[in-house]
């Protein structure tokens, strides 16, 4: 359940880039939005500053994911370009005429490492979580409030240092 909100998918863009819940603050602070009057009940200040600590260590934990990643593919001799192509080629079900069994091979031994690297960046994540003192239905429900609340998203962007 936590993979699914929290990280939303994996996208392929060159490398396989995971998309998680800080991406929706990554839109420019309105300078007309007076961050220092923030108030919200629903989200203490002590909450606030969990959450956002919580999103620095995800930020992390990412960019190590995605070097993992990186390494795997070159590891196996296989570009980020042709793990897409034959990642194409198996979503579209043509036949394997198309890749070399040989590549084949590779491919699935980069997919198997990939999840093994993202089982344990979601680990990771949810223990972060907990480390800062949130539980994890609550930083969820923060990470709502935040999401609809375009005052909150500009205080976090403050905090984030963005």
């Amino acid at each position: 359940m936590f993979k699914s909100l929290v990280v939303g998918g994996v996208v392929m863009v060159g490398l396989m880039t995971p998309t998680v819940a800080y991406g929706q603050f990554n839109s420019p602070i309105s300078p007309t939005i007076k961050t220092e009057t923030v108030a919200n009940p629903e989200v203490s200040p002590l909450e606030l500053q969990q959450f956002v600590q919580v999103i620095k260590q995800f930020q992390r934990i990412e960019a190590v994911m995605q070097r993992q990643m990186a390494m795997a593919m070159k590891k196996e001799g296989l570009t980020p370009q042709r793990f897409m192509e034959i990642n194409e080629s198996q979503r579209q079900l043509r036949s394997e005429s198309v890749n070399s069994s040989e590549d084949l091979e590779k491919f699935r031994k980069v997919v198997v490492k990939f999840q093994e690297i993202m089982d344990n960046a979601e680990e990771k994540r949810q223990s972060t979580v907990e480390t800062q003192g949130l539980e994890l239905e609550r930083f969820l429900e923060i990470e709502k409030i935040v999401s609809k609340n375009q005052q909150l998203q500009a205080k976090v962007q403050q905090m984030l240092g963005n």
